[in-house]
C-alpha cells in the first residue's frame, strides 16, 4: 500500500505541474515575446542537464582536459551535430567516441 501511494503521489507531482499551466492559459494568447522565450526552454533545460555531467563528470570540480572522455565524446557528439543533422548519426558517433577515448585512456 505505501508503494502504491507513493507511486500515485510521483505521479501527481509530475503531472501538476505540467497540467495547472495550460489549463489557466489554455483559452489565453500569449505575446510573442512570451512565445519566442519559450522556445528557449527546452535547449536550455537539455544544457542544464548534460553540461555538468560533461565538464564535471565525478562531481568534484571541472574536468576540462584531454584526459575526460565525457568531455572528448560530448565535443565529437556537437561537431558532429553541427555536420551531420541526422540524430542517430550523430548520437552514434558521440557514443563510439566516448567509448573508444574511455578504452584509450584508460
Amino acid at each position: 500500500m505505501t508503494m502504491t501511494l507513493l507511486i500515485l503521489g510521483m505521479g501527481l507531482c509530475s503531472f501538476l505541474p505540467r497540467y495547472v499551466p495550460l489549463a489557466i492559459f489554455a483559452n489565453r494568447e500569449m505575446h510573442p515575446v512570451v512565445k519566442t522565450l519559450l522556445n528557449y526552454t527546452p535547449p536550455a533545460v537539455l544544457a542544464a542537464l548534460v553540461f555538468p555531467a560533461i565538464l564535471a563528470p565525478s562531481g568534484e570540480g571541472l574536468e576540462i582536459t584531454v584526459s575526460n572522455p565525457y568531455l572528448i565524446g560530448g565535443v565529437a557528439t556537437f561537431v558532429a551535430g553541427l555536420v551531420s543533422k541526422k540524430f542517430l548519426l550523430v548520437t552514434a558517433i558521440g557514443i563510439v567516441v566516448f567509448f573508444l577515448s574511455r578504452w584509450l585512456l584508460g
